[in-house]
């Protein structure tokens, strides 16, 4: 099945100027208003939680010690974190420590963030050294690799061994054997075409039944919400669009394939974890095979 999918490293499918779901969904919640803003990077804690998840599930080991990298450091406000690394970015390659960047340069950043305005300049600056000097040494060991907490690692890993283990999840991650003609597929990538719109997407899992002729399409998602308040996320995220956008392009595919045109593909799977409750449940879209406006 990955023979008839668009066979490219994530780097230039992420560059590829195409629609995806997130620039699609983007416009849902924001309007005309967000069209400047929809294809800038989006960055978070979750977003970073859910990418950690992805990539050691689907990927292994060697491809998460490649992206990230695990530290132990004191716990940083989201704003520090975001201070320290704008200085590593304006100073990593020139000073070693936070201490040898000069203070005017520091308070510069600072501003910029409107990190603590009512303080005096020398407290803010003192706060920010003292605060952020062992994550700033920490990106500097990291290099081009994000920074994760231990913490955060340890739940990323409970959360790989409950959807391992759960009766609800574990034959979707189960490793493919000749016992039941199946194969999985991760993080496959496609392109499509929609009115002369360039389209593409990249699919968390794909299983392929052979002696059922059965494609199955699952998306793995991470959510703050307890795995039974799915369809709440499922509407503030506009999930849909990325049901019905990734059928459709998985089955245009198949369509101009001589041998998968006659498999059935079926309704989107979103299989969903909570990294405090770890009880993962898969949830079916049925109306993902609904065009939409």
């Amino acid at each position: 099945f990955n023979e008839i999918s668009w066979l490219v490293d994530e780097p230039t499918y992420r560059e590829d100027p195409a629609y995806s779901y997130s620039t699609l969904a983007k416009f849902e919640r924001g309007g005309f208003s967000s069209i400047d803003t929809l294809f800038d990077k989006v960055s978070s804690p979750s977003l970073t939680f859910g990418s950690m998840v992805d990539t050691l599930l689907t990927d292994g080991q060697d491809a998460f010690d490649k992206r990230f990298f695990v530290a132990s450091f004191p716990s940083i406000t989201d704003t520090l974190a975001s201070i320290a690394k704008q200085l590593y970015s304006l100073y990593g390659e020139t000073c070693s420590t936070i201490y040898y960047i000069k203070n005017s340069d520091i308070l510069d950043v600072i501003n910029a963030a409107q990190y603590q305005t009512r303080w005096k300049d020398e407290t803010r600056i003192n706060d920010v050294t003292s605060k952020c000097a062992e994550y700033y040494s920490q990106l500097l060991i990291a290099g081009d690799r994000e920074i994760v907490s231990m913490d955060d690692y340890q739940d990323c890993l409970n959360c790989i061994f409950a959807l391992k283990e759960s009766e609800s999840t574990k034959d979707y991650f189960v490793q493919d054997g000749p016992w039941d003609n199946k194969e999985r597929y991760y993080q496959l990538k496609f392109k499509g075409n929609y009115e002369g719109i360039n389209l593409k997407c990249m699919a968390d899992l794909i299983i392929v039944d052979y002696d059922k002729k059965t494609v199955t399409p699952c998306d793995l998602k991470t959510s703050s919400h307890f795995e039974y308040e799915f369809p709440k996320s499922f509407l503030q995220w506009s999930y849909f669009i990325q049901a019905q956008l990734y059928w459709y392009i998985i089955r245009q595919n198949m369509d101009a394939d001589q041998y998968f045109k006659d498999f059935k593909l079926e309704n989107y799977r979103f299989i969903v974890i909570n990294r405090k409750t770890l009880n993962p449940l898969v949830w079916e879209y049925p109306d993902t095979k609904v065009v939409t406006d």
